[in-house]
């Protein structure tokens, strides 16, 4: 478009104005509404600074023909209108071009964390049973496309991100499959000390190796304390003689010693005993465990009370 010319002195002596309004509404009605690739958003924001600067050129067009003539009120009517219509078609493109690149942006976000879903899908059921951190928010992988003009750029950005979580993803899988070997390993007299296979998995090697010799050492020590216990203390053992001079036969002998008998069902029980269990988890996996054993003793008549105390 050529620079926008008007002359006064008191009528209109010289002015390019209908030939440069024309060119004006030719760049209006040409500006190009859909917006797609790259090079279309380029164009539509050269159209807005075209438009804009249209805008300016008759806001000072008309300020210097008011300033050489009175007679101009056509003149006048017309620039208005052309001003608005050129500000109307300006701003239209400039709410699309936000509103398209926003729609892009989350297409490509959208797709991003599908193939993420999809990826963790394809790993074992364990590893689903012990991934309770999100590897990637939707706010995460938006946040990689902040400062990216281009649609492409935002793809480029987006695909990266991706790619490393995807990486993420399979250490981490690799290292709960490692896991399942050890704990698969471990002698059937201690898998019972093992019951927490989900929280077991999602540890490091070293950490699950340190957690499974400290449990079996604790379990083989609590062994020998109770089988210590149970051993009923010697008998004292008299030498024939002693026993010969302890008894006469002016001495009693003991009637034999009738063994009570045993209560029948419903009788009152007497006595109280606690039995602890002591489990090795987090606080969630032991609350629980504790609800599994309320629903399953907690109705049966010699249970009291069943409670979780932080060891």
């Amino acid at each position: 478009m050529n620079e926008l010319q008007i002359s006064l002195t008191g009528k209109i002596t010289d002015t390019n104005f209908a030939e440069w309004k024309e060119d004006l509404l030719k760049q209006i009605r040409s500006s190009k509404r859909e917006l797609t690739t790259d090079d279309d958003f380029a164009l539509a924001e050269t159209d807005v600074k075209t438009l804009k600067a249209g805008e300016k050129s008759l806001k000072a067009a008309k300020q210097s023909a008011l300033e050489q003539a009175a007679e101009i009120n056509k003149l006048f009517d017309a620039i208005d209108e052309v001003s608005e219509e050129a500000r109307q078609a300006r701003l239209t493109l400039e709410r699309q071009i936000k509103s398209r690149k926003e729609e892009i942006r989350d297409e490509i976000v959208d797709a991003g964390m599908q193939e993420i879903e999809d990826f963790i899908a394809e790993q074992s059921d364990n590893f689903a049973a012990v991934n309770k951190e999100r590897f990637m928010t939707r706010s995460d992988l938006e946040s990689f496309t902040k400062g990216k003009r281009g649609t492409s750029s935002m793809q480029k950005a987006v695909d990266e991100a991706v790619t490393g979580v995807k990486h993420r993803v399979q250490a981490r899988a690799t290292m709960i499959k490692a896991n399942e070997g050890v704990l698969d390993n471990i002698d059937a007299e201690f898998t019972s000390l093992f019951q927490d296979q989900s929280s077991l998995l999602g540890m490091e090697s070293e950490a699950l190796e340190t957690t499974i010799k400290e449990r079996i050492d604790y379990y083989k020590k609590e062994q020998e304390r109770l089988a210590k216990e149970k051993k009923p203390a010697p008998a004292l053992e008299l030498e024939p003689e002693e026993v010969a001079e302890e008894t006469t036969e002016d001495d009693e002998i003991p009637e034999p010693q009738v063994k009570p008998e045993s209560k029948p069902a419903g009788a009152p029980v007497e006595g109280r005993f606690i039995i602890s269990i002591e489990v090795f988890a987090d606080e969630a996996d032991a609350t629980e465990f504790l609800d599994e054993l309320e629903g399953r003793f907690a109705d049966r008549e010699i249970v009291g009370e069943i409670q979780l105390s932080d060891g």
